[in-house]
């Protein structure tokens, strides 16, 4: 891409309204997303509403897209005449005198169920799995390759509330403990789209009470997990990826049960069965190629499982991957498997970590109620495919080199101070391609 001096980019960014163009990505593949928020079941008393379920959730959708990390910052940050205007009409109303405070929208949000807005995201999902646009990045042509991973939302010194986790710290030589730390996870599987990673489906690990005897875990997220995933996309041919915590007889289960294949982390201490055939029958073999050496049909209980290895040397430093997998590894095949294999660091990368520390700081609590707290995150899901699609569907199309901080500032400077026109509706609604490379 060839790039463009200071001048030409002050010119290009003068002529655009960026949050036109947001919204343009937004009616491009998701043209109903505002007809599904209005769908969204209002649990509030009717005779005590002053906005509808659509403008409460709206709010939060562009108070993440817009990079803006608070609730409160966003209640004076919204709190202009042109954001009201640029409301009303993306929500199509004829006006908006108020947009909500942020108290009245952490008020319906406690009681919101969260089946309710991860309807909304199997709405987008299957809109961008219909509009065949992600065809190229299929593996193999077939599957698609969906990654699973937990990480840490919200840390707390005392108990929040009865659903926490429990960690506590023992001093080293009384065995006493000294610190207890009161937690959230959650279990997300991701769709890998090139660049891209799409949140489809999310289970939180969370106690029943605060007097379980045993806490929830990793694993039986996942149980619940895929229940979620197989029910909402019965017929999807996935990959599944996953760390070595998933190379196990019950994940094993799972996937032949569903039709799934699987790529995961392979450690020797896993099933020690397995890799010690896989190191004495590799000697034999000599399937070799691209760095990569690889056995097939290893028996392991009522079943055989396939292990690759490999070894190479990238940026001056020696890398050694280990996956075992349900899909036969031949020579034509072997680096594309473990090139889907390692792909699964996307879920952390281009995942968590760029929710976390850049886009949306997924763990500030924008509510103490447990409930409001795992809305503001399938929110935060639901804004983060519309925020991809339009980095690299509407941005790196306009030949912009931006990073995703100038993004959400030049998204918040345009929906602050610059009114949506009748010339910017049109565009919007006027059928155009975007490439996703």
């Amino acid at each position: 891409m060839k790039r463009i001096t200071r001048k030409e980019k002050r010119s290009k960014e003068s002529k655009k309204n960026f949050f036109g163009e947001f919204i343009k990505v937004k009616e491009h593949f998701f043209k109903d997303l505002v007809k599904k928020l209005k769908e969204v079941k209002d649990c509030r008393n009717k005779g005590y509403i002053d906005y509808g379920v659509e403008v409460l959730l709206l709010m939060i959708i562009l108070k993440n897209a817009l990079g803006i990390k608070s609730m409160r910052d966003m209640t004076v940050q919204f709190n202009k005449s042109e954001c009201m205007e640029n409301m009303a009409k993306v929500l199509e109303v004829e006006k908006l005198e108020e947009l909500p405070h942020y108290d009245t929208i952490n008020d319906f949000l406690c009681k919101l169920e969260n089946k309710e807005i991860e309807k909304i995201r199997d709405y987008m999902i299957k809109e961008l799995l219909k509009k065949r646009c992600l065809e190229q990045h299929k593996y193999q042509g077939k599957y698609w390759i969906i990654a699973i991973d937990a990480t840490s939302l919200f840390y707390f010194r005392e108990r929040h509330c009865e659903h926490c986790l429990k960690k506590e710290f023992k001093d080293k030589e009384t065995g006493e403990v000294i610190r207890t730390a009161y937690y959230h996870n959650v279990l997300e599987a991701k769709l890998i789209i090139g660049d891209m990673v799409f949140s489809i489906a999310t289970e939180f690990i969370e106690n029943e009470d605060e007097n379980v005897s045993k806490q929830d875990c990793e694993q039986n997220a996942f149980k619940r997990l895929e229940e979620k995933l197989k029910s909402k996309f019965p017929r999807l041919p996935i990959v599944i990826l996953g760390d070595s915590l998933y190379a196990c007889e019950p994940v094993f289960k799972i996937c032949e049960k569903n039709k799934w294949k699987f790529i995961f982390r392979f450690k020797e201490g896993s099933i020690k069965t397995v890799a010690a055939e896989f190191n004495k029958l590799k000697e034999y073999d000599k399937n070799e190629h691209a760095n990569c050496t690889w056995v097939n049909e290893i028996a392991y209980n009522k079943r055989t499982v396939n292990v690759v290895e490999m070894k190479a040397v990238e940026k001056e430093k020696e890398k050694y991957f280990l996956f075992i997998t349900s899909l036969h590894i031949t020579k034509n095949k072997v680096a594309g498997i473990v090139l889907a294999g390692r792909s699964r660091w996307k879920i952390e990368n281009e995942g968590f970590n760029t929710q976390k520390n850049i886009r949306y700081n997924i763990e500030h609590a924008n509510s103490l109620n447990y409930n409001a707290m795992k809305n503001h995150y399938l929110l935060i899901q639901i804004t983060d495919i519309i925020r991809q699609l339009f980095e690299l569907g509407a941005i790196k199309m306009r030949g912009l080199i931006k990073s995703i901080k100038e993004i959400s500032s030049n998204l918040l400077e345009s929906f602050r101070t610059r009114i949506l026109t009748a010339e910017d509706i049109s565009k919007i609604r006027k059928r155009t391609q975007i490439r996703l490379q």
